[in-house]
């Protein structure tokens, strides 16, 4: 796992804050960001989420429903509209990155209740002990 997947997971576990999280991503370089949103999409196509959980994001987000970011997550099917917002200019990227992030924390976190509450092999569910 790279260390922008690490982030990733440590800021969906809570152990980084939301606010820890995004000084971190903007403090990467536009490629890195790119990438780190690249990875986010992967992840939170794995995690399945609901449509409830996608209008939970765009709330938690703090974000304006009616930015391109929350209009694509919220119109399209989820691989699609992922597909789009990778493809969104730059001047996008952070509000992507403050959806995607609280959408994979939300649905990251059911997952590991669910799935994974009685014991997983995904060793970045088990970041305590790393």
């Amino acid at each position: 796992m790279s260390e922008i997947e690490l982030k990733i997971n440590e800021i969906a576990q809570g152990f980084l804050t939301g606010e820890q999280g995004k000084l971190w991503f903007n403090n990467q370089k536009n490629e890195e960001k790119s990438e780190a949103l690249s990875s986010l999409s992967k992840f939170i196509a794995q995690s399945h989420p609901t449509n409830e959980e996608v209008s939970k994001a765009i709330v938690m987000s703090g974000l304006n429903p009616n930015f391109t970011p929350c209009v694509l997550i919220s119109k399209f099917d989820l691989s699609d509209a992922l597909y789009k917002i990778n493809l969104l200019p730059d001047i996008e990227i952070d509000k992507s990155w403050c959806l995607l992030i609280s959408l994979f924390t939300i649905s990251d976190s059911r997952r590991r209740r669910l799935s994974c509450g009685k014991g997983c092999r995904h060793w970045w569910h088990k970041l305590k002990s790393v």
